[in-house]
C-alpha cells in the first residue's frame, strides 16, 4: 500500500492547486472560466468555475478509486497480481495524464501561458498512457480489469494472449499517431486519430473471432483423435492366456 502514496499525493495536489488558484481565475461576467481554446487562441468555451476548477482532480480521485478496489473483487485474482506491478504503473501513468489535462486547462485561465494551445501538453499525456497500456498488455492474463475484450478472448487463455498482442501493438500505434496529429493540419487531426482507432477496433474483433476459432478447431480434432484412439484399443481383441 506505501507505493500508492504517489498516485495518491498527485490527486491531493491537484485539489490543492484548485484550491489555492481559485482566487486569481480569470472569469467572465458570468463567473465562468475558459474551458477551451479555439485554434486561433481566442477562448470559445466556458465552464462554471467550480466544475472548472474541480472536475478533473473528481474524476481521477473516482477512476484511482475504482482502479484500486476491482482488483480486490476480481474473479481472477492470481492472474492480477501477475502483473501487480505494470498495473500500480498504469495508475500512476493515467494519474499523471489526468495531473497534465488539468495544469494544461487550468494555467491559461491564470494568464500563465497567453495563447499557448493546452493541446500541445494534453495530446502527449495521453499519447504517453497510450503507450504505457501498450506495454502493460503484453502482461496481463485473462481478467475482467485490464485488457483488450472481444466476445471470445476471455473464452481461452491462448486467444486472450494473441489478442492482448496484436492490441498491445495497436495502442503503440495510436499513440505515435497522437503526437502526429500535433503537427498535422488542424482540419484533419481528429481523423487521423479516430479512423486508426476504428480500424484497430475491427482489427481486434476480427482476429480474435479468428483465433477463438483455430483454437477451438484444434481442441475438436484434439478430443476426436484422443476418442479414436481409444475406441482402436477397445476394440483390439484381448490374447488368450496360455494353456
Amino acid at each position: 500500500m506505501s507505493r500508492e502514496i504517489l498516485p495518491i499525493a498527485i490527486i491531493f495536489l491537484m485539489f490543492a492547486i484548485g484550491f489555492f488558484a481559485s482566487p486569481f481565475v480569470h472569469t467572465g461576467l458570468q463567473g465562468q472560466m475558459v474551458s477551451h481554446w479555439a485554434s486561433n487562441g481566442m477562448a470559445d468555451g466556458w465552464v462554471d468555475k467550480s466544475v472548472g476548477l474541480y472536475l478533473v482532480p473528481c474524476l481521477a480521485a473516482f477512476f484511482y478509486v475504482i482502479f484500486l478496489v476491482i482488483p480486490k473483487i476480481e474473479e481472477h485474482k492470481k492472474n492480477v497480481e501477475h502483473f501487480a506491478d505494470q498495473f500500480w504503473g498504469f495508475k500512476v501513468i493515467f494519474v499523471f495524464m489526468m495531473a497534465a489535462i488539468y495544469i494544461a486547462t487550468l494555467a491559461p485561465g491564470l494568464g500563465l501561458w497567453g495563447n499557448f494551445d493546452p493541446l500541445y501538453i494534453i495530446v502527449p499525456a495521453i499519447a504517453l498512457l497510450f503507450f504505457y497500456v501498450g506495454h502493460m498488455l503484453s502482461f496481463t492474463r485473462k481478467n475482467y480489469v485490464v485488457g483488450v475484450y472481444s466476445p471470445w478472448s476471455p473464452e481461452d487463455e491462448r486467444v486472450w494472449e494473441k489478442t492482448n498482442k496484436l492490441g498491445s501493438k495497436l495502442f503503440w500505434v495510436g499513440g505515435a499517431l497522437a503526437l502526429v496529429s500535433l503537427v498535422a493540419p488542424i482540419d484533419v487531426r481528429v481523423w487521423i486519430v479516430l479512423l486508426p482507432v476504428i480500424f484497430a477496433t475491427l482489427c481486434v474483433y476480427f482476429y480474435s473471432l479468428h483465433e477463438y476459432r483455430n483454437t477451438r478447431r484444434a481442441h475438436e480434432t484434439e478430443h476426436a483423435s484422443l476418442a479414436k484412439g481409444k475406441g482402436a484399443r477397445a476394440a483390439k481383441p484381448k490374447r488368450k492366456g496360455k494353456r
